[in-house]
């Protein structure tokens, strides 16, 4: 990388630094079970805990050297061209320094947690690695993140989408590094049944997830990048507690890749209209493919977001996160395709709205609005707000 960075490329670092903060965040002070007399408890002693050097497992050590890395090679990259070499080393550390503190003091606060001066050491170490990884990178003759993107310009449905889907994938950040506890995650996934409602769903998500990688990148990077995706969204399944692999998201993911092969072989527009009717089919087929039935004594429930409120949910309907992606995927997509003699976001939500209504005679299924909500946030996003563009940082 030579000459000055891009200023879109600074900022996109900046949102990269500030999301990976709030994941450190989440996994350090994760289960969020606070006390605060317990707080104030260990204050009025003197922070014992925090203060007495504590021989950190194996794991913990793992953990805590490789979590601010991220945080450190971004932090070095996004000042380069603005400080020096050593500011670049330096200021980093101090900021990796402060948050990784600010977390240990909070970790008093928190029962299942345990503060420890060694995991503040080695955070330190880590954020330290992270700017010496930066400064090499930025020593090395690299094609420049730049050069692959296609657009620079990110509405808010697609920056939106970018985030659910690492976050649906990642959640709650929190790591399996046992290799025992990892073994069992994939027994447990291997155990869950195939379920023929999801596997369409998930179709529907990976031809989403193709479109964007699409408008993203350019051709050339676009399979690449696009791997390299899969291998972190399905590699996380497995590493992060609370996830699972299932066999519905691995045949969905078999499934997409013959029409995301497809849709590259098109133009733009026409690619994005036929990804966009591959994602509706596999909607529709979706919401209308019988499930083991419910018990009779459920009856269907009309609440938006029903799982956030802990009322009942459709048994064949995706997770609330993995629905919202796919909804406001399937707005968006709808948005960037040829609109013909009807408008496509109009059709989408006019099928969300006929899938509900049908699922009242469809075995086992319990309609609820959480699909087409997710299609309305999609839609007010695409249409109502305006883009950033991250050339002038300006909306």
């Amino acid at each position: 990388m030579s000459g000055r960075q891009d200023p879109q490329l600074v900022r996109l670092q900046l949102w990269l630094l500030a999301g990976w903060t709030v994941l450190i965040l989440s996994a350090s002070l994760y289960p969020f079970d606070w006390d605060l007399e317990r707080l104030r408890t260990e204050l009025a002693q003197g922070l014992p805990r925090l203060l007495q050097w504590r021989a950190a497992s194996q794991r913990d050590m793992l953990v805590n050297l490789l979590l601010y890395v991220p945080f450190g090679l971004v932090a070095a990259m996004t000042l380069a061209d603005r400080r020096s070499r050593l500011q670049r080393l330096v200021a980093p550390v101090l900021a990796a320094a402060a948050l990784s503190f600010g977390v240990e003091l909070a970790q008093h606060a928190l029962p299942p947690r345990d503060p420890s001066l060694a995991d503040w050491v080695f955070n330190i170490i880590s954020a330290a690695l992270g700017t010496v990884l930066a400064l090499a990178y930025q020593a090395l003759p690299v094609r420049p993140l730049s050069a692959r993107l296609q657009r620079l310009q990110i509405g808010p449905a697609l920056g939106l989408l970018i985030a659910l889907w690492l976050v649906s994938h990642l959640a709650p950040f929190v790591p399996r590094l046992r290799p025992g506890r990892i073994t069992a995650a994939i027994d447990y996934s291997l155990s869950i049944p195939l379920s023929p409602s999801r596997l369409l769903a998930y179709f529907a998500c990976y031809v989403i997830l193709g479109a964007l990688v699409r408008t993203l990148m350019r051709r050339d990077s676009f399979w690449p990048w696009f791997i390299a995706l899969l291998g972190l969204s399905l590699g996380a399944r497995l590493l992060f507690v609370g996830q699972h692999l299932t066999l519905d998201e691995c045949g969905g993911l078999l499934l997409a890749l013959p029409v995301l092969l497809l849709g590259r072989s098109q133009g733009v527009k026409t690619g994005q209209t036929g990804l966009f009717i591959a994602a509706g089919c596999g909607f529709i087929a979706a919401a209308l493919t019988p499930v083991t039935p419910a018990p009779a004594e459920l009856a269907p429930t009309w609440v938006p977001f029903a799982d956030l409120t802990g009322e009942i949910v459709d048994p064949g309907a995706l997770p609330l996160l993995e629905r919202l992606f796919l909804g406001i995927g399937l707005a968006w997509l709808a948005s960037t395709s040829r609109t013909g003699s009807f408008p496509p976001l109009l059709l989408a939500l006019l099928v969300a709205v006929g899938c509900e209504f049908l699922q009242q005679w469809v075995p086992g299924r319990v309609p609820d609005p959480s699909d087409f909500a997710a299609l309305l946030i999609g839609a007010a996003l695409v249409q109502a707000a305006p883009r950033l563009d991250l050339r002038t940082g300006r909306l």
